[in-house]
């Protein structure tokens, strides 16, 4: 499912009238239609229910007023209050607010004397309308908007916001000084950005997608869409006369002596997902942690405080034969001889690799190195920091990382020229000009161990032969949806990361 920008979403629009010559008064009509069509399936018959519509003087007002005509059909007891002037309407609201006076219906702009009749038409109703602002308008609310937002959120009805909730910024999912907390939100034609991007998702409440008659060909170029089962697609096949060989040796480079437990869940994970070997790399101290099992460890000359010392490499390097896939940083711990480990295999191995958690950190101390490295290589790695080390990457404060979730990770793309997730909620996903925002996962899963099982999915998929940037996809979706299965049927709270590896087999059938 393709997600649109604001810009996006406007450029679309005019192609759809001026290049196609739809008419703008026929999308406007099949909006109203599909709105309260949506309506009637949420809430039943609306014969007798009283419906608050509140409109703005652009075109989201215009779809509110289509939506009220229809309502009329449908027998409910419509009131529709305009916030704005009556001589300021775009020219598609006022042919529309012409026909609902024509038809009698109930009109009324908002004054600074409206509170009261305010107060009792919300007190009475069964169901809120907001089609105040729609997918143009940016950054606080103005005037006495605020107030009438505010109005709008004190009393527990359902809310049905068309497009999007009023105050929430259609692109980036910023709320200003408020914003309606809808119920539902109805998008029109197309997902917007502002809709799954924090913290506008959370004014959504349930959100849906509704066909206005825009061809969905002219979003064959847009490149941000959101993850799917679809993804199922893509996963490599098992033929029947398989061995291990025949899905991949993982190398994982990871673990010290303080963090060994995120060295085992990274093998685990890539195991889990389906590699047919898994190699694991560890300081020599700490390989009799491990339960038997089926990873092969190898235990590295190591220094005092139990990390990869400056004899590790040597060792190291030696197990690059016969490996399709290196997954690398899960524990390391930080010091100069891990960013000279790192700085080693980066500049060395020419296959498929994941780098993660202290990987990244000492990468982001000598990130000229990359420079070095063939763009042909380079479009073969992963790289998945979170905001702070997205942001140590970037030279970057995490707060702009988290209002910019899709724009940093784009650019954080182009400047590496690797396939970069941005892991958080939601997790974004960037390689070869594609953009995917991923839907599963849920706060259960904010929990230590996580990004680590991650990391093996991924490898384990990278190593069996899958494509990088859909190795990844894949990999956060179904990560995700591991998480979604323990939170449906035990709850979030106590979800660990060890769970997921429970359930993995079971989703990657």
């Amino acid at each position: 499912m393709v997600v649109l920008t604001t810009a996006e979403m406007r450029l679309v629009d005019k192609q759809a009238r001026v290049d196609l010559g739809i008419p703008s008064l026929v999308l406007m009509e099949n909006a109203g239609v599909a709105v309260v069509s949506y309506m009637q399936q949420e809430f039943g018959d609306l014969s007798g229910k009283q419906i608050v519509i509140f409109a703005g003087s652009g075109n989201n007002g215009g779809d509110g007023l289509v939506v009220a005509r229809h309502l009329l059909n449908k027998q409910a007891k419509v009131k529709v209050f305009i916030y704005g002037q009556s001589d300021k309407l775009s020219a598609d609201c006022a042919h529309n607010v012409l026909i609902f006076e024509k038809l009698h219906g109930n009109v009324e702009f908002i004054s600074s004397q409206s509170s009261g009749k305010l107060r009792i038409s919300l007190s009475l109703a069964d169901i809120v309308v907001d089609a105040i602002l729609g997918t143009g308008a940016k950054g606080a609310l103005r005037g006495g908007l605020a107030d009438v937002v505010g109005l709008i959120n004190k009393y527990t009805i359902p809310i049905v916001a068309i497009d999007i909730p009023t105050g929430v910024d259609a692109t980036s999912g910023a709320v200003g000084n408020g914003a309606v907390k809808a119920t539902h939100t109805i998008a029109l034609g197309f997902l917007k950005t502002g809709l799954v991007l924090y913290p506008g998702c959370e004014c959504c409440g349930k959100v849906s997608v509704v066909d206005i008659g825009i061809p969905h060909s002219l979003t064959d170029q847009i490149k941000c869409q959101m993850t799917t089962p679809q993804i199922a697609e893509f996963l490599p096949k098992r033929p029947a006369w398989g061995h291990k060989g025949t899905f991949g040796h993982c190398l994982v480079i990871a673990g010290s002596r303080e963090m060994a437990g995120a060295a085992y869940l990274t093998s685990c994970g890539a195991l889990r997902s389906g590699a047919g070997m898994v190699t694991l790399a560890v300081p020599e101290s700490i390989v009799g942690f491990y339960p038997p099992s089926e990873i092969m460890i190898k235990g590295m000359p190591e220094t005092a405080q139990g990390r990869f010392g400056p004899d590790s490499w040597d060792a190291l390097r030696k197990l690059f034969a016969g490996k399709d896939t290196v997954v690398i940083g899960p524990g390391l711990g930080r010091d100069e001889h891990i960013t000279n480990l790192v700085k080693q295999v980066l500049t060395t191995w020419k296959g498929p690799l994941l780098l993660d958690a202290d990987g990244l950190n000492s990468l982001s101390e000598q990130i000229d190195m990359l420079t070095t490295i063939s763009p042909i290589i380079r479009r073969k790695w992963v790289f998945t920091p979170h905001p702070g080390e997205m942001g140590r990457l970037m030279q970057l404060e995490v707060p702009r990382i988290n209002q910019q979730r899709i724009d940093t990770t784009q650019r954080a793309q182009q400047k590496f020229g690797v396939n970069i997730l941005l892991k958080g909620a939601p997790t974004i996903i960037v390689g070869d000009g594609q953009t995917y925002i991923n839907t599963t996962g849920n706060s259960g899963m904010g929990t230590a161990g996580m990004g680590d099982v991650l990391s093996g999915i991924i490898g384990g998929l990278l190593c069996q032969g899958m494509d990088s940037l859909m190795a990844t996809v894949a990999g956060v979706y179904y990560h995700g949806k591991a998480g979604d299965e323990f939170f449906i049927g035990r709850g979030g709270r106590g979800l660990i990361a060890s769970d997921l590896l429970q359930v993995l087999p079971e989703l990657l059938k």
